[in-house]
């Protein structure tokens, strides 16, 4: 009876799904606590099903990044509580534990335990739905083109009543993380018999790339420009010495012939005048990490608490700075330098066990799925050099998706290759 309810537990998260991405909309502000403590309902249940089978007290831990998570989660309430403002910290840890518990819920699900390319369809379906609707409720922005404004006038009742939009770098670092996954599942094609299926992966993700430029959000070409001739180089590694000179080539041309103005654009957003501003709001996020380095200085608690103790002197005091506008940032002022570790701990072992998989190119499906994974982290990262949307954001469950994908990917390869995991 315990295992059949262990396996409804990611219908249970994606029925609170609703309730932690659009915090008092359904249900009134001051119950969020108790929605995002429900997302835990099932971890007593999974610990007296192992007590029960095995005689033992200790949950073993699935996935080399299982303990790193789990510290994450440890640490969390210690952010909570440091924050000014209650009902923003658990509105923004919600969306963190959405993301967390759908890993260790699916980590845990024989399905996918079994068939972990199905949790790549799922990604590639959301995101091309996502791409679909996305530019429909993206905010308005200089240089629309004239049909898709069209298209967001008309579609303007259905977002008034839905009273949600989406900004264009969000929409854009949600697909970029998933859109080297058809892509590299198109490159390698001898993983189906099906001579069609590749191609139509491959028109995925020059969708998916066309909604992405279509943004016009810097940091996401920017990333796209790194994970593009990544993918190339893992599928052909003859190509690492053309695509190299073609970099050094290229970024030499680009020194000469373009002008300032152009560099300093890429650091141009509409909140945010140059780079500058930029780097201002880095030794921001500086300060504050050095003097909140245990605690952080409260989950979800950016715009409030930076401006009252560190004051902007080039940005105006009228404008809201919602994140560090950069990954790793980011992760420390909300989780202090304890979750900072932690997190860097699980992006070096995912890098570990990518590559792992990635020297083995036998399995030609679990090989695309892995170098696209890997090629996501790539832009993941690189995207993070100037926003902290894959963190701190609705949408951010994706990364903690793409974690759980690459988990499994890698619990397979080493069921297959009889080797023992020892997180």
């Amino acid at each position: 009876m315990l295992h059949r309810l262990l396996w409804i537990e990611p219908f249970w998260l994606l029925g609170l799904a609703p309730l932690i991405l659009f915090p008092g909309r359904l249900l009134p502000a001051a119950w969020q606590p108790g929605v995002v403590l429900a997302l835990f309902a099932f971890w007593p249940l999974r610990w007296l099903h192992w007590r029960i089978a095995n005689g033992r007290w200790m949950v073993p831990l699935q996935t080399p990044i299982s303990l790193a998570v789990l510290l994450i989660l440890l640490w969390l309430p210690v952010n909570i509580w440091a924050a000014v403002d209650g009902v923003r910290a658990w509105e923004s840890a919600g969306y963190l534990l959405i993301g967390a518990t759908l890993f260790v819920a699916l980590v845990n699900w024989p399905p996918v335990q079994r068939c972990p390319q199905c949790l790549a369809w799922l990604l590639i379906g959301f995101a091309s739905a996502l791409a679909l609707v996305g530019p429909l409720l993206m905010t308005g922005e200089s240089g629309t083109p004239g049909a898709l404004l069209a298209l967001q006038q008309m579609a303007a009742p259905l977002t008034a009543r839905l009273g949600e939009t989406i900004n264009p770098n969000i929409l854009a670092n949600a697909l970029l993380v998933v859109t080297p996954l058809p892509l590299a599942l198109a490159l390698r094609r001898d993983w189906t018999a099906r001579r069609w299926l590749p191609w139509l992966l491959g028109v995925i993700g020059l969708f998916l790339i066309g909604v992405i430029v279509l943004t016009r959000s810097r940091g996401s070409l920017l990333a796209l420009g790194a994970m593009l001739p990544l993918l190339f180089v893992l599928r052909y590694p003859r190509l690492l010495a053309p695509m190299l000179l073609a970099f050094v080539l290229g970024g030499a041309l680009a020194y000469w012939l373009l002008p300032a103005s152009f560099y300093e654009d890429l650091f141009t957003t509409s909140t945010i005048g140059g780079l500058d501003e930029r780097i201002e709001i880095w030794s921001r996020a500086l300060y504050a990490i050095q003097d909140f380095a245990f605690t952080g200085i409260g989950i979800g608690s950016f715009d409030q608490v930076i401006p009252l103790l560190y004051p902007y002197f080039l940005i105006s005091p009228t404008v809201t700075i919602p994140d560090a506008h950069n990954h790793f940032l980011q992760v420390a002022i909300d989780l202090g330098i304890p979750g900072l570790l932690a997190y860097i701990a699980i992006i070096l072992t995912i890098f570990w066990m990518l590559g792992v998989m990635v020297r083995a190119r036998r399995h030609a499906l679990r090989w695309a799925l892995a170098s696209g994974l890997l090629a996501s982290y790539v832009g993941m990262l690189v995207g993070g050099l100037f926003s902290a949307i894959n963190w701190s954001y609705k949408l951010g469950f994706l990364s903690w998706l793409l974690l759980a994908l690459s988990a499994l990917l890698y619990l397979q390869h080493c069921r297959q290759a009889g080797v023992d995991v020892e997180p």
